[in-house]
């Protein structure tokens, strides 16, 4: 019996520690208009209080700020495509995270942001095949996909 009572003890102290510290962290949040955009994690703070803010006033009185590529963090990729052909791709991509609008020649080498990496990763041809279904009965379901961009990622580093 002892040991139950100890338990719930020592979760209401942990109760009590997580609720100060919460309040602390509540105590030293800037207002929105004078919120610091230096880093990526910056804009994403920003971006959360206006969407609270804007959804509080029901009114876009703060828009949603885009972070600078610049700020994002980067790979070193060699791109190509898997036609073979050496015709400039242009890449662009705007949304809530990153606005990127660039033409990249096959290749070359590139410091590009990892949102925009995972973006022309998914991009490729469908493969669509036929599908046993459980009861007997065929569908056609896209199986895969053939990518359009070969991504190799270079490493740079010390004597290995």
């Amino acid at each position: 019996m002892a040991k139950h009572t100890h338990v719930a003890q020592e979760e209401q102290r942990q109760d009590h520690a997580i609720d100060a510290t919460l309040r602390a962290v509540e105590a030293e949040k800037l207002p929105i208009e004078e919120m610091p955009l230096e880093t990526l994690r910056d804009y994403r703070l920003y971006n959360e209080e206006a969407r609270k803010a804007n959804k509080k006033l029901r009114v876009c009185r703060y828009p949603i700020k885009q972070c600078p590529p610049e700020l994002h963090p980067k790979q070193r990729v060699k791109i190509d495509t898997t036609d073979g052909s050496r015709n400039p791709i242009p890449v662009f991509l705007s949304n809530h995270l990153i606005h990127y609008d660039e033409k990249l020649t096959p290749g070359k080498i590139y410091d590009i942001p990892e949102c925009v990496l995972s973006y022309l990763s998914d991009k490729g041809n469908p493969i669509w095949g036929w599908v046993n279904l459980p009861d007997g009965s065929k569908e056609t379901r896209q199986i895969d996909k053939k990518p359009r961009f070969s991504l190799t990622t270079i490493y740079q580093g010390g004597n290995y």
